[in-house]
């Protein structure tokens, strides 16, 4: 399984409103392309997700661009992938539909234990731990507010 350029893309430039983030200032959206090396036309479309599943609002005006609703503590990956993939499903029998053979497959239960595993790395990751771990090292990153 491999995570399309949506998710990857569309984190990556979260990542940076992360390390910016104050609050209400926006960020363009033509130094986050540019910054990121990803098509602005494409972020845009990224950011439209992002944008319906209340991850980013957008400003207008002069100073313009997009802002992140919450603080980046509170955003989690989880919510990014989901904005911008949907359920990330491994198998068709773990779908909402089911699985008509659930009792006699050998392999639901591997499925359904890395499902869960892979759900829970993302939900116990924030936009703020991912700064950290690429920015300065510190406790709290340059740019990512307290609190």
């Amino acid at each position: 399984m491999k995570l399309s350029t949506k998710t990857r893309y569309g984190l990556r430039a979260l990542l940076y409103m992360a390390e910016r983030y104050d609050g209400d200032r926006a960020v363009p959206v033509g130094e986050i392309a540019k910054e990121q090396q990803v098509s602005e036309k494409y972020l845009e479309q990224l950011f439209i997700k992002l944008r319906r599943k209340n991850i980013i609002s957008s400003v207008r005006g002069a100073q313009g661009g997009y802002v992140l609703q919450r603080n980046p503590r509170e955003v989690t990956v989880a919510s990014v992938v989901e904005a911008l993939e949907g359920d990330i499903t491994f198998a068709d029998c773990l779908s909402s539909g089911g699985c008509r053979n659930k009792g006699s497959c050998a392999t639901h239960d591997l499925w359904s234990r890395l499902k869960d595993s892979i759900d829970g790395i993302l939900e116990d990751t924030t936009l703020f731990d991912l700064v950290n771990k690429c920015g300065s090292g510190k406790e709290d990153a340059p740019g990512v507010a307290n609190g």
